[in-house]
């Protein structure tokens, strides 16, 4: 299996070690990564497609409640869950999105949906909850989704700003490289906690929080979506491997320095290139990630990036 490769993250942050609950949580991701990587993994082997790997591993984490994607989500103002997902299939350019969506626990399904069945990329709103409706996607009741873990920090970051600045971020995400030399990319969110509703950050949007080309890479972003956007920094990341032919680890590297200059501007990426070699990075204290590749024997799982 040659240069064959897979990266997922949870999320970045700047969480305090000394902090039991999120000692805890932490614990729990750290299982949880160790497993999907492994399960990713088991796809990558059977010669799945890239895009299909994509959507089933960001399914797992956002079926785990640990995670800020799908049942685990963060809350907005109003205590509601809105999730936003993108996928791209780096081989055709297709690609995917949507956001604001309630009630369907599994939104960037609804998003590679719309970009096999529509000839739209991008569905919001009522729009995009009348299509998971006439798809046939299942809803999950509104209360399954708010997990006591992020009531908790709603309650808290409602109170106060400097807990707000420390703990809105979170996101999933996956970038494979297949057998096939296929390179997909997805990004799933709850967003920010205690966010506007309606705000959306970059997960959804093509080419800020999700792209990938499989002539040159696949990068998934999580962080402060806003400064994110301004960048168009998954776009920028590849055209860094495009033009300058840097490595993934060089392209990253790179891209949140050029995200640093901006006030706020905290991220975590990851990405691989065409021949399989990994990036990951971030100016955040940790981002949560896993990966593994056919010159590895086995996967690596990591909260910081050394």
């Amino acid at each position: 299996m040659k240069n064959a490769a897979i990266i997922i993250h949870g999320g970045c942050t700047s969480f305090d070690k000394g902090d039991k609950l999120e000692s805890r949580h932490q614990a729990k991701q750290y299982s949880s990564m160790v497993y999907i990587i492994k399960k990713g993994w088991s796809y990558v082997e059977s010669g799945k497609t890239a895009v299909y790997i994509a959507e089933k591993v960001v399914n797992i984490l956002e079926n785990d409640p640990s995670f800020n994607a799908g049942i685990g989500g963060a809350l907005n103002q109003k205590k509601e869950v809105e999730l936003d997902a993108s996928i791209m299939d780096g081989t055709t350019l297709s690609c995917g999105a949507v956001s604001g969506i309630k009630d369907y626990k599994n939104p960037v399904s609804i998003a590679k949906k719309v970009m096999t069945d529509t000839k739209c990329v991008f569905l919001t709103g009522v729009g995009a909850q009348e299509f998971a409706k006439k798809e046939g996607f299942t809803k999950t009741p509104r209360k399954d989704f708010v997990t006591d873990y992020q009531l908790h920090w709603w309650n808290i970051i409602k109170k106060n700003t400097i807990e707000r600045e420390k703990r809105m971020k979170g996101t999933v995400g996956v970038v494979v490289l297949d057998t096939h030399g296929n390179i997909s990319a997805a990004t799933s969110t709850g967003g920010m906690s205690y966010k506007m509703k309606g705000r959306i950050g970059d997960s959804p949007l093509i080419g800020c929080g999700t792209y990938a080309d499989s002539r040159f890479g696949g990068v998934s972003l999580t962080g402060y979506g806003e400064q994110v956007i301004k960048t168009a920094l998954a776009r920028f990341t590849i055209d860094l491997i495009r033009f300058k032919n840097y490595s993934a680890q060089q392209a990253v590297e790179e891209s949140i320095k050029e995200l640093s200059l901006l006030e706020n501007g905290k991220a975590g990426i990851i990405s691989i290139d065409k021949n399989g070699k990994i990036g990951v990075f971030t100016n955040e204290k940790y981002v949560n990630h896993a990966y593994m590749s056919s010159s590895l024997k086995e996967p690596v799982v990591r909260f910081s990036i050394v």
